[in-house]
């Protein structure tokens, strides 16, 4: 007979080093938004460019439960990887784009930039308040639809099998006796 697994399934479940892992790297990416904030405006213009910060993350939120919703079911049949290439793709897009834009010319808006990252580091902390190992960005739709589908947190998903395995190691089979 096989092992009950105490870590879940990877993709839905974190245990103690997805938890804080998470919390970590939330905490850098949610100390680093005064910085960008300071940094891509000026004082004068502070109050506007906190304003479209804020109309950004809203929108990104929206399209990401809105996909989450819209995809229902058919997350649960797809393969993790492909829920994974669905949501974590924007967010990768954005963030290198914030490095490769303005090298070709062709930067995004500093807030929207500042909204994915602000929005990225609330999500760690939901997903780990959540316990749930799938892709930080799906952390809001999850709150709001009350369904949850697998996928991977890159890289993180290096860390959270990690832990299975440990944790499946360790858990000892269901063996019943020969007679």
């Amino acid at each position: 007979m096989t092992a009950t697994s105490k870590y879940g399934t990877l993709g839905l479940n974190i245990g103690l080093a997805g938890i804080t892992s998470r919390v970590l790297l939330a905490v850098l990416y949610l100390i680093s938004i005064p910085f960008a904030i300071l940094n891509s405006s000026s004082l004068g213009s502070l109050p506007l460019f906190i304003v479209f910060i804020g109309v950004s993350l809203a929108g990104i939120a929206a399209a990401y439960t809105a996909t989450y919703y819209l995809l229902g079911d058919r997350l649960a049949r797809w393969n993790p990887w492909v829920n994974t290439a669905i949501f974590a793709g924007p967010a990768w897009s954005i963030l290198l784009w914030g490095g490769i834009g303005p090298l070709i010319g062709l930067a995004l808006p500093a807030a929207f930039s500042v909204a994915m990252g602000t929005y990225i580091g609330i999500s760690f902390i939901l997903q780990s308040k959540m316990k749930y190992g799938g892709c930080e960005v799906v952390a809001v739709p999850i709150l709001l639809v009350k369904r949850r589908y697998p996928t991977y947190c890159i890289p993180l998903v290096a860390v959270d099998a990690a832990e299975k395995a440990i944790l499946d190691r360790r858990t000892e089979p269901l063996v019943t006796p020969e007679l």
